[in-house]
């Protein structure tokens, strides 16, 4: 049931976007600007191209900002899918807390810090770095996330780049770090957007980047499977990252990658297929063992780098 219900997310918005009176065709890759582009999957109706030079990954379509302001406005509680209390809680111990303290780790003065958190959410990431006695400032179009951002007392705003740019720059403020957890993969344009933030980013400064990985067996799956699909390439992302074509974006951009940390969950996107094809599958001995020993699954997946998480950290 929770599986067909994310399905059923997926294709909320892939309608919603297919339906958008104002998009163009993109000629051009997003990231490296090359015409050398092919068609790479089909899901939903949606089309994906990728770049033959940087093998970046993107939307056929580009939507305007009017479009997208409507859109998270009207549907955010649609694709809202981590603000129930349990699943906060669980992505605080296991997801936010350790990103957190490997990016600190990268930290040499850790004093008197601002910490900006694009696209971020309900706050999640932004409430363990204020636990950690940093300043925290976040921007996000989602109004119901903002909104329950506020109330864990954070400086969380209703904006997109360029809004929240014009208001730092109002008030003189600099970032020692900037995260960004799936933001750049639903970005039009990722190099102008990165271009502003630097302006915000002290020299010297940390930028960690979390988004989806093309080239990885989730992916594959997605591919594979395009009517059964959750989570990636879905309609309102703009683009699907290989390592490839983040490393063009970052190293354009004037930023050295500091490490990668591998993981994802590729194997969860094999249980989502096997459960749509067959609802009976979820009371089989094999479901239960796959549950049992799911992190042992996924955990092959990550040693051969093909999971579906690209997570970068940058100075």
């Amino acid at each position: 049931i929770d599986f067909k219900k994310q399905n059923d997310i997926s294709r909320i918005v892939a309608k919603e976007f297919l339906h958008s009176k104002n998009k163009k065709i993109i000629n051009k890759c997003i990231i490296c600007g090359s015409k050398k582009n092919k068609l790479i999957a089909t899901v939903m109706k949606v089309p994906y191209m990728q770049c033959q030079r940087c093998t970046h990954v993107f939307n056929k379509y580009d939507y305007d900002y009017n479009f997208m302001k409507r859109f998270w406005k009207k549907k955010g509680d649609v694709i809202n899918v981590h603000s129930h209390p349990n699943q906060q809680k669980y992505r605080a111990k296991f997801l936010s807390k350790p990103k957190v303290d490997l990016i600190i780790k990268h930290i040499k003065n850790k004093k008197n810090l601002n910490w900006l958190d694009l696209a971020c959410g309900n706050g999640e990431f932004l409430t363990q770095v204020k636990k950690r006695g940093i300043k925290p400032y976040g921007f996000d179009l989602n109004a119901n996330d903002v909104s329950l951002a506020r109330t864990k007392g954070l400086n969380v705003f209703r904006k997109d780049m360029n809004e929240f740019y014009e208001y730092a720059v109002s008030r003189n403020i600099k970032f020692d770090v900037a995260t960004a957890t799936g933001y750049y993969d639903v970005l039009n344009d990722p190099n102008k957007d990165l271009q502003t933030l630097t302006k915000l980013i002290k020299k010297g400064g940390l930028i960690m980047i979390d988004l989806p990985n093309f080239n990885s067996v989730c992916h594959d799956m997605i591919r594979s499977f395009p009517l059964q699909s959750i989570r990636h390439l879905n309609a309102c992302q703009r683009s699907s990252f290989t390592l490839k074509s983040l490393s063009f974006l970052l190293k354009k951009n004037g930023y050295k990658i500091l490490t990668r940390w591998v993981y994802g969950i590729d194997f969860y996107m094999i249980m989502n297929v096997l459960n749509q094809q067959n609802k009976y599958f979820q009371n089989t001995n094999a479901m239960k063992i796959m549950t049992e020993k799911y992190s042992e699954f996924q955990k092959i997946f990550d040693k051969e780098k093909v999971s579906d998480t690209l997570f970068l950290i940058a100075k």
